[in-house]
């Protein structure tokens, strides 16, 4: 264990960072609301799951999420949590998307696109 100033961590290098799999992970588990079926749903065993959901609390220093037999509902913090993970959870998808699509275009492939015009789509 290395000491920094009397703590176990530096203060600019913290005992865990989160990442945007550890945001996908709060958003499954709440949209879910079991943490079996968020495991199912990330390609995971639920014991890692659980693991992972314990150490994302304990690098924020608060309990996310509520465990009961019946399943998993975010506490007042974990709503907190949720509220800005979900915006950012769907932007990086948006710039997944748009950057490949962005990439095929450049490369020469080809979009298609299907449609119809009103008069071709109601008959009369």
């Amino acid at each position: 264990m290395n000491i920094w100033w009397g703590a176990a961590h530096p203060p600019y290098a913290p005992p865990m960072e989160l990442e945007v799999r550890h945001l996908r992970v709060l958003c499954a588990i709440a949209d879910l609301g079991s943490l079996h079926k968020a495991a199912r749903e990330l390609g995971m065993a639920q014991p890692s799951l659980s693991t992972q959901l314990r150490r994302i609390e304990q690098a924020l220093g608060a309990q996310l999420f509520v465990r009961a037999r019946t399943g998993c509902r975010p506490t007042p913090l974990g709503h907190l949590v949720l509220s800005r993970a979900r915006p950012l959870v769907a932007e990086l998808a948006a710039i997944v998307t748009e950057t490949r699509a962005a990439a095929a275009r450049a490369a020469g492939g080809t979009l298609l696109r299907i449609g119809a015009t009103a008069s071709r789509a109601i008959p009369g």
